[in-house]
């Protein structure tokens, strides 16, 4: 009867269980998420890979590649022609390429893109991309397929892909009059590799810089003749987000296809290669259709060329389940730190955002800079014969589809060439370390309810003690006293009890703060424009060396400044529960970022929740005159919150990966080499943001610094005992 008469006598229980345990579950929910994710290499916690799409009918072709000697006689061509005109600049041999497009009797087309570079003293920079469309005899052009190589010229310090020309134009003169295609393929050479490709796309999409941003189109919600805030009429020569133009032109497209299905993307230096490396990482983190990535390494082994994904090889097969399961751990942590930064691998990676699937083939061989490679010397070399014949049957499985990728996953991770892990194995991991956060933002919350209940039950308890004083009245209507006449009055004597005690919470002044936060990391979103302008007017110092030292500047600033904006936003001194209140927001805001982000890209997501889930966890609220131990233990946990700051967490990394690259040298040199890298780091993730809407950046100023500022706003604050 007692749940029916009072429902908080069950949740009382739970209440003392949660607050008890919830540490120790905590750290159980972070331990468990990291021994999860170790676990997913081995073989009992991932899959074989397989086609979902039966109309791609891998390797059920006749192959008839016979193009050999016109690969290399373009190949050879077309080193002459670089050789004599093209040794010492960078531009792309247009003329030739028209030409060789022409004689294969392709519709060829030429496009020219501007950029316009967004930052410093806007610097323009001009690119030719050349394609020629392969019309299908079979149908209008209602679909195509990409075969594409990006130039790179003799002085790049990559490698050339003169090969993989070469190639793309033999297979072109064959396909040519073969009558079995159904999709129409589009054969495209860029110049200044990503850019080109990304000003073709959009170009072949119809997205124009003219087109004006989102943030400029709400005027039209306005009424008419209202006047629009307009940042140019304050500050003039200042260009804010490029003044509401994309810095990229991508200009228009003489000739188009139809709708893209599928590209293919070749990048080889030389028809000798060892192996064949597939790239699938994508903008963002996307990835390509697992169909078509398991196609290309079913076809590359049927024709004779062994493949390799990061750590995996086709021609290592461990036969101990701990070297494998440590050569799939390797291989998946490998993919996960390539997806991090949210830069694609090649120019693949810029179709996935387009709904296009795409994936790199790279030649390499025992000299690649990429690390060692076990038993490389051993495997026969490729040729021209063996790379058509991949290409031939990559190319007729993709003529099959009727209808886009859809069937197999897109949200995956590969432990090896054959193996992968699904998106429903991975994603515990990222919950565990999400549920540790809202476990103890729970236990933060009924802490502060139940001290304000503690409070009234204690006024309670000091009523009911006290003893109750009676008075019995007689009232009597007459002077004669009948037996059951006689009433009876009660008089009790009852202490009124205290007041109930007021939590001391302003919802408006916490608001504001969280507003004004995040304000600031919007702030230091945009604020590279200013920093290269000022940079570059005033000073003479490039862009990167003005945005990493500004950037630098205002991180040490906000460090010795957001203590005290709460301060600043209300009169009285800030309270216990205001302070838990604010925890508890940003703690939930944390693991709801996480999780928001790992459905994109997990990397990123789990990165960000293995980094501050520990930070999230320590925070708690400072009380005034709580001794030696919790100040000292207070400073501890400032000096970790200094130690996972945004901009030190990405100079670590910088450094430790300058010490992988070159460990013989002093801790001195590559503490100046990981801080260039690091100086080029934010400046390309600002570029990337820019043209081709990478993430990083903008994540890391407008949410995650904000969060950081949160918790050391937290951790600096002294409140009185409630």
């Amino acid at each position: 009867m007692g749940l029916l008469s009072d429902p908080d006598v069950g949740s009382v229980k739970w209440v003392r269980v949660l607050k008890r345990v919830h540490g120790p579950v905590c750290f159980l929910c972070y331990v468990g998420a990291l021994v999860w994710f170790v676990l997913l290499g081995h073989r009992e916690f991932n899959n074989e890979t397989y086609f979902s799409e039966n109309a791609l009918l891998p390797g059920l072709v006749t192959n008839e590649f016979n193009a050999e000697q016109t690969a290399n006689q373009y190949f050879n061509e077309l080193h002459s022609e670089l050789q004599a005109n093209y040794e010492e600049t960078d531009e792309m041999p247009v003329p030739w390429l028209v030409g060789m497009m022409s004689h294969i009797h392709l519709e060829v087309y030429t496009h020219n893109f501007t950029l316009r570079y967004p930052l410093g003293k806007g610097q323009v920079f001009k690119g030719t991309n050349v394609y020629g469309i392969l019309r299908a005899p079979r149908t209008s052009s209602l679909e195509a397929i990409v075969v594409s190589v990006p130039y790179r010229s003799v002085g790049s310090h990559q490698k050339t892909t003169v090969a993989g020309i070469a190639l793309m134009l033999a297979f072109a003169k064959f396909a040519r009059p073969q009558k079995y295609w159904a999709k129409d393929i589009i054969f495209l050479v860029t110049q200044h590799d990503q850019l080109g490709m990304q000003a073709w796309l959009e170009a072949y999409h119809g997205l124009h810089s003219e087109a004006e941003p989102f943030h400029a189109s709400l005027g039209s919600f306005w009424k008419p003749g209202t006047p629009k805030f307009n940042m140019d009429s304050f500050l003039p020569n200042i260009p804010f987000r490029g003044r509401g133009k994309k810095p990229l032109n991508p200009g228009t497209l003489k000739g188009r296809s139809g709708s893209i299905q599928a590209a293919i993307l070749l990048e080889f230096s030389s028809p000798k290669i060892r192996y064949v490396e597939v790239k699938i990482e994508g903008l963002n983190g996307q990835l390509p259709n697992l169909d078509l990535v398991n196609l290309v390494h079913k076809l590359c082994q049927k024709s004779g060329i062994h493949h390799s994904f990061g750590k995996s090889y086709s021609w290592i097969r461990g036969r101990d389940s701990m070297d494998d399961w440590k050569n799939g751990f390797w291989t998946m942590f490998e993919m996960m730190v390539g997806q991090i930064d949210g830069v694609p691998d090649g120019n693949h990676g810029l179709f996935h955002r387009f709904g296009i699937e795409a994936v790199t083939l790279e030649g390499r061989d025992e000299m690649d800079p990429g690390g060692k490679v076990p038993r490389v010397n051993t495997l026969s070399r490729c040729n021209f014969y063996k790379l058509g014949i991949a290409l031939e049957s990559i190319l007729r499985s993709l003529n099959n589809l009727l209808e886009r990728f859809h069937q197999s996953y897109f949200f995956y991770m590969l432990a090896s060439t054959h193996r992968f892990i699904s998106i429903g194995q991975y994603m515990p991991s990222l919950c565990l370390l999400c549920v540790a956060m809202l476990i103890r933002a729970l236990s933060l919350w009924v802490t502060t309810l139940q001290q304000d209940g503690d409070y009234n039950d204690k006024q309670t308890n000091k009523t009911n003690k006290k003893p109750s004083k009676h008075k019995l009245e007689k009232a009597k209507d007459s002077d004669t006293e009948e037996p059951g006449e006689q009433e009876t009055k009660e008089v009790t004597k009852v202490k009124t009890p205290e007041k109930k005690k007021d939590i001391n919470m302003s919802v408006l002044n916490i608001g504001v703060n969280y507003l004004l936060v995040h304000l600031i990391g919007y702030g230091v979103m945009n604020s590279p424009f200013m920093m290269a302008y000022y940079g570059s007017v005033y000073y003479m110092k490039p862009p990167e060396v003005s945005v990493y030292f500004g950037i630098i500047s205002i991180a040490v600033l906000l460090i010795f400044v957001t203590p005290f904006l709460p301060y600043l936003l209300r009169k009285g001194p800030i309270s216990y529960e205001e302070l838990s209140l604010v925890n508890i927001l940003v703690l939930t805001e944390l693991s709801t970022v996480c999780l928001s982000v790992a459905m994109q890209n997990f990397s990123l997501g789990f990165a960000m929740a293995v980094i501050y889930t520990p930070l999230a966890l320590m925070t708690s609220v400072h009380v005034r005159g709580s001794g030696k131990a919790r100040a000292l233990l207070q400073l501890l946990k400032r000096l970790v919150c200094l130690v996972v700051h945004p901009l030190v967490v990405l100079l670590v990394c910088m450094v430790a990966y300058s010490r992988h690259l070159v460990a013989d040298e002093s801790w001195l040199a590559t503490l100046s080499r990981g801080s260039d890298a690091a100086m080029q780091a934010i400046m390309f993730s600002v570029v990337d943001s820019m043209l081709y809407g990478n993430w990083l950046f903008n994540l890391s100023t407008s949410i995650l610094l904000p969060i950081w500022l949160i918790f050391w706003q937290i951790l600096n604050i002294k409140v009185n005992a409630p």
